[in-house]
């Protein structure tokens, strides 16, 4: 089966069916071939790749680089993780706007998320193992943050509903700035 581009309400967020190859041996699946990509308006280098474990109620972000701004591939091996990307283009007409995805290992999706995006997540389960590969490089000194707790963003992270009694976060995460108070700080 060929990749399956699927558009969001959010220009240039995606989500991808990766192209897969089941046989009588099991299952292969490629998660990226450059060529379709770039036919399907994905056009960045991806430079890095890297993997990450969580435990359950663990949560990061909502993070930016304001220097050499990421774009992301992102896709769960095991497990479940709740997703979210705030546009922060400065000239998009869905600055502010989030997109969030529950992803499944078992629904096997990839989100393709543009660069100029804060990106969070929560992992649901305590299995949860999930791949990305970034474009450009990371830049420690130019990492910012949105609150994701944000009251006015309000979004709906599923604690409840997959039994996250306690978060996981740093205190870094648990303290940036609102988007109001980041959109006040870029005057």
């Amino acid at each position: 089966m060929p990749f399956e581009f699927k558009k969001t309400e959010i220009e240039g967020l995606m989500l991808i069916k990766p192209h897969m190859y089941p046989d009588e041996r099991g299952l292969y699946k490629k998660y990226y071939e450059k060529n379709i990509f770039a036919e399907n308006g994905i056009t960045c280098e991806f430079t890095e790749s890297s993997d990450l474990y969580s435990k359950k109620g663990a949560l990061r972000g909502l993070h930016y680089q304001t220097v050499d701004s990421q774009a992301k591939l992102i896709h769960v091996i095991s497990g479940v993780l709740f997703d979210v990307a705030l546009d922060l283009r400065e000239n998009s007409p869905t600055f502010g706007q989030y997109h969030t995805e529950l992803l499944k290992a078992e629904d096997q999706f990839v989100t393709y998320i543009p660069e100029g995006f804060a990106h969070g997540f929560i992992s649901l389960t305590n299995d949860t193992i999930f791949s990305y590969q970034c474009s450009g490089r990371y830049v420690p000194s130019a990492c910012g943050g949105i609150r994701w707790n944000d009251p006015e963003l309000n979004i709906p992270w599923p604690l409840k509903e997959y039994g996250v009694e306690h978060i996981i976060a740093t205190e870094k995460d648990k303290n940036w700035p609102t988007l109001a108070e980041y959109i006040e700080l870029r005057k």
